[in-house]
């Protein structure tokens, strides 16, 4: 039995996914044994079973593997894992294509959250959103933004210079990093101006951001409490978030900051000049 894990710093590794690595230890040391399947399934993966995993799907993957959909009973979180054509090879991580696009993010959003993604887009539609852009938008994207978050001021720093060409953010304000997040959060959401006080906060960032909210009022706490729990049903634990609709109109969810020209693809407009010398360690493609 041989067992292959990789992945990407663009992608976190899901609680999930370490609930199987800590399972094929277990096999490697001889703990598990026996099969625990409705269907028959490789022999590399019918060890796991035996620890509290189940096979939930399977889909054709990259290089003549199969993928599996593994999900853990007691917690019920879902994740992907591939077997090579013999059935004797088990790899977990993130499967990359030549263009440097995530296959397993796809295949997770695919056959793991497709209807919860679908259901969630329709929520967030009517959630409490601050909007940035383009008054009449010609693609949205919605993104869960920490005020305190470093890398969602990396990514509002890109979005903006997207604004003239269509593209509205819809920020969904959440408080994840530092306690001061949300009373930071609670005074953007309760300000005149939300998507002043957003920007203000970003202008502001190195130096603090804007001040705390002196009260938060109770459907401002519910609002927060409402993203959070959100992020929660995505599986994600930290920002920023990015929901959006591909060019085939599937919902996708970028986790964290990713490079430019994966933005680009996200936002699907026109990549725009980003001179920012702050952002130059996310540019992929030589400039010039």
């Amino acid at each position: 039995m041989s067992i292959h894990s990789g992945g990407t710093p663009k992608v976190a590794a899901s609680n999930l996914r370490a609930r199987v690595r800590i399972a094929v230890a277990a096999v490697l040391l001889g703990l598990a044994g026996g099969v625990a399947a409705a269907e028959p399934v490789p022999s590399v993966l019918a060890r796991l079973l035996e620890m509290g995993l189940q096979v939930e799907g399977r889909f054709e993957a990259p290089a003549q593997m199969t993928g599996y959909v593994l999900r853990a009973r007691e917690s019920g979180r879902a994740d992907v894992v591939y077997v090579s054509a013999d059935g004797r090879h088990l790899f977990i991580g993130n499967i990359l294509d030549e263009t440097g696009q995530d296959l397993t993010q796809l295949h997770v959003e695919d056959h793991v959250l497709g209807p919860e993604l679908d259901a969630l887009w329709k929520e967030i539609e009517s959630a409490r959103w601050v909007a940035e852009g383009a008054a009449k938008p010609t693609r949205v994207i919605y993104s869960f933004t920490d005020p305190n978050c470093g890398y969602c001021h990396l990514l509002w720093r890109v979005t903006r210079r997207y604004h003239d060409a269509g593209l509205q953010v819809r920020h969904l304000m959440v408080d994840v990093i530092k306690a001061s997040s949300t009373g930071k959060a609670a005074a953007i959401l309760q300000s005149k101006d939300p998507a002043q006080s957003l920007a203000e906060n970003e202008r502001r960032f190195r130096e603090g951001g804007i001040a705390v909210a002196a009260t938060i009022q109770d459907d401002t706490r519910k609002a927060l409490s409402r993203h959070r729990k959100m992020m929660d049903r995505l599986g994600v634990s930290g920002t920023p978030a990015i929901l959006y609709r591909d060019a085939n109109g599937k919902v996708r969810l970028q986790r964290g900051m990713t490079d430019l020209d994966t933005l680009a693809r996200i936002i699907g407009l026109p990549a725009q000049a980003i001179d920012d010398p702050d952002l130059a360690r996310f540019r992929v493609t030589p400039k010039g």
